[in-house]
This record gives C-alpha cells, structure tokens and sequence, in this order.
C-alpha cells in the first residue's frame, strides 16, 4: 500500500454540477492554478483528480456506518458514513502530506460533520509522513451526518497546506 499519510478530518464542498462526465471512476485533471472555477474542481464519489506535479486523490462514495461503542465524535440520532481517500504520488518528488485537510458538509443547509473516531472499527486513523514517488496510501475516515443530510454530501480535500494545490470536492449521496 505504501506509506500512509497525515490527513485532517473536515469536509466543506461547493453545491456546483460535476465537473467529470459523471460517471464514477473518471480522471479529472485539475485546470492550472487558482483561477480555475470550483465547477471544475467538483466530481462525483470515485472520480480521481490529478493535480499538475502528479498527485492523484480519489474519495469512495460513503457508505452508511455503525460505529462502535468506543467511537469519538457519534451523536444518537445522526447517522455515521465512512468513506476512503486515496492518495497516489505520480510525481518525481515526495508529497509531503502534513495538512491534508478532508472536511464534509451535509444536506440542503450544507450542515459540517463531525469526524467520528473509531479505532476499534479501524476508521478515522489519519495518514502520517511522506508520500514517495510512485507510492500511494489510503485513509479511512467516518463523519457524523445530521438527520436528513445522507442524499446530499459534500466532500472536499485539500491536499496539504502552504502547497500549490486547490481543493477538489466530489459530491452525491451515501450508499
């Protein structure tokens, strides 16, 4: 799998139409710098991003999530969804993943989400360190949904702070 990365949890997303053909499992290749639209940085769960240096990040659609007794950041009443963020370095120079910044935002009202953290469920264990060239890692995260918010979830990332690189946000409903 590679070296597992340093990832923050959080999740704010634009409500904009995807930018990828909309089918899932798309390469979408992020247009240069900051001027470029949030339409163009929105896809749906599965679609893969590709920044300019050769970072790739794909987010899994959320699927509907039972935490354990012992989890962190479960409220009664709201439902849990887990999801994965990959990260692929196709570049030719470490990433170094300090600040990667997921956050998720649900329903009509784009209401934030909590993180859950559940290491007996082996959800919510952040990614650590540098990520080589041609190495990859993945995260499993869970947040905490509001009741109503599961048709309508926003999830961005911004893949390191202090970097070139623009968050991208992959919307749709949980499964």
């Amino acid at each position: 799998m590679g070296t597992r990365l340093p990832l923050r949890a959080a999740v704010a997303c634009a409500a904009a139409a995807c930018g990828s053909s909309g089918k899932a499992g798309t390469t979408i290749t992020l247009p240069g710098g900051p001027s470029a639209s949030p339409k163009s940085r929105t896809a749906s769960f599965g679609d893969t991003y590709a920044y300019p240096d050769g970072l790739r990040v794909t987010v899994s659609q959320p699927e509907k999530f039972t935490p354990s007794g012992t989890a962190l950041g479960h409220r009664a009443g709201n439902q849990a969804v887990k999801l994965t963020v990959a990260l692929t370095n196709g570049g030719e120079k470490p990433v170094d993943t300090t600040g990667v910044l997921v956050t998720l935002e649900s329903g009509d009202k784009a209401d934030r989400a909590q993180q859950v953290f559940d290491s007996a469920s082996g959800v919510g264990t952040p990614f650590t360190g540098t990520l080589e060239p041609k190495g990859s890692g993945k995260a499993t995260l869970a947040f905490d949904v509001p009741p109503g918010g599961l048709g309508r979830l926003n999830v961005a990332v911004r893949p390191g702070s202090g970097q070139d690189r623009e968050t991208a946000h992959w919307t749709g409903p949980a499964r």
